[in-house]
């Protein structure tokens, strides 16, 4: 298992640069994840506001289990990625590469989503206390009654109402709206993330608890993804409509371990759910995107 990098390793700064093969800079843009001291979050933050006026960035800071650690998220183009690192490196020097993920050049809705939130809504004090751990993870909702091997769906329309079905099994409400809801937000741009990986996702009404479901359709699913891969494997997610710090933070992380490369295929080469599970339960993300 590679370590993490810490950033002034990774620009070559204060001590021996490894060689390291780059490609050359384009315009596309990438999801940068760092970790870094809380007590720096402000200062880096301010700082970077500041580097980026007038371009398209999106900066977020999310805390940790931790508390003397966040992690700083940015959508950026790839043209200003060092500049982004030295700034991060010269203000937290103790600061950590998590994940460098490529966007495809054409988002689709569901890397729209993760890429630029809605605020919160919060209706009442309730909702607060419900969603005092938002940071729940893939893992940790995933049982091996959630996962669902060689499921025979030849289409959207019937994978979701699959999905719906077992959402109602689960407690959730009828299976009809769970499919409704999945298909009214394929309607504002497709879940597929690309590299034969969707994720369908919604916000349930009346849903207690969020719930998640991976399943791996017999026959490759034609979903409209920005690379035009047919979907191998989904990952379906169903949230209370008040969750909406779970509903960001879970849509992450499946977008980071997707796109880890070994990850993918060490998934595919699970043959039941228990193995599917420990995959999910034990994965620990790499430094840079695959």
């Amino acid at each position: 298992m590679r370590p993490r990098l810490g950033l002034l390793a990774l620009l070559g700064l204060g001590g021996k640069a490894a060689r390291v093969r780059t490609r050359p800079q384009t315009s596309r843009n990438v999801m940068m994840r760092v970790t870094l001291d809380a007590q720096h979050a402000t200062p880096v933050r301010q700082a970077l506001i500041r580097d980026c006026v007038g371009q398209p960035w999106t900066i977020r800071v999310t805390p940790l289990s931790d508390r003397n650690r966040v992690r700083l998220s940015l959508y950026l183009p790839r043209s200003a990625v060092t500049g982004a690192m030295r700034r991060v490196a010269a203000l937290a020097p103790t600061a950590e590469v998590v994940r460098l993920l490529e966007v495809p050049e054409a988002p689709s809705g569901a890397w729209q989503d993760l890429l630029h939130p809605e605020p919160p809504t919060r209706p009442d004090s309730q909702v607060e206390r419900n969603e005092s751990s938002p940071r729940s993870t893939i893992a940790q909702r995933l049982s091996e009654d959630h996962v669902l091997l060689g499921v025979e769906a030849t289409d959207r329309e019937t994978l979701f109402a699959q999905l719906g079905k077992l959402v109602e099994r689960h407690g959730g409400p009828p299976a009809a709206t769970v499919a409704l809801g999945l298909t009214q937000r394929e309607v504002l741009g497709s879940t597929g993330l690309g590299l034969g990986v969707a994720v369908p996702h919604t916000q349930v009404k009346g849903l207690r608890e969020a719930i998640v479901l991976y399943v791996r359709p017999l026959v490759p699913i034609v979903f409209d993804a920005p690379d035009g891969s047919p979907v191998t494997d989904v990952v379906a997610l169903f949230v209370p409509e008040w969750a909406n710090a779970m509903h960001l933070h879970l849509l992450a992380e499946v977008a980071e371990l997707f796109c880890d490369r070994e990850f993918r295929e060490r998934l595919h080469a699970c043959r039941d759910a228990q193995a599917v599970c420990q995959l999910i339960g034990n994965y620990t993300p790499q430094r840079a995107a695959r």
